[in-house]
């Protein structure tokens, strides 16, 4: 009878309040938790992103918008459109098999140089079977200094609808299309120069 008195003695606080010992416990899993519920959020959205990334295609007109598009670089490390830094965006298509890719190349590359301190780039997506080796030493060779990026799943061609190569794209700030050039050409001239930097100027 006594035991059941004591029993029933027992504070109240003891039960609604664990003591020290207990909280210890609780409260880095409760931490934990929370930490795993935040990064599952994080996951989630990411996967989201790029079921929306494959699944959009740009249509290839001045005025229009490239959606945010997740590219693979060399060092297979994933990189969204939008994190890559610039006021004005040269996206050119090629391969080293295609001849005039290879011909127009070193113009774009010294486009690259003479601009980039202003804030143009050039992002490069090769469509090779075998990108990563021949890619990097095609711009070790050319002097290559700008990003390249493969498409070994063609969600970047089918993206813009690619049938021929070379392909270049060059947005504004805002991924807005400023022109579209289907083939080769040099993209060292002075009608170029003059469109870059009134591009630049707007930006």
């Amino acid at each position: 009878m006594e035991d059941s008195e004591n029993l029933d003695s027992t504070p109240s606080s003891f039960i609604s309040n664990p003591p020290p010992s207990k909280k210890r416990f609780i409260i880095p899993i409760v931490v934990i938790l929370a930490v795993v519920i935040v990064s599952l959020m994080a996951v989630k959205a990411s996967f989201q992103k790029q079921i929306r990334s494959s699944h959009q295609r740009v249509e290839l007109t001045e005025g229009n918008e490239v959606p945010d598009l997740l590219m693979v670089g060399l060092d297979k490390q994933e990189t969204w459109l939008s994190s890559l830094p610039h006021k004005v965006m040269l996206i050119n298509f090629w391969a080293t098999w295609c001849e005039a890719c290879m011909e127009e190349m070193p113009s774009l590359v010294q486009l690259r140089d003479q601009y980039a301190s202003k804030g143009f780039e050039v992002l490069g997506v090769n469509v090779d079977d075998n990108p990563i080796p021949v890619a990097a030493n095609t711009a070790t060779k050319l002097g290559i200094k700008f990003p390249i990026f493969t498409d070994r799943s063609n969600s970047l061609s089918d993206a813009f609808d690619l049938h021929a190569i070379p392909l270049t794209v060059i947005v504004n700030k805002n991924h807005k299309i400023l022109m579209v050039e289907s083939g080769g050409r040099d993209w060292n001239s002075e009608e170029i120069h003059q469109l870059i930097e009134k591009w630049l100027n707007e930006s």
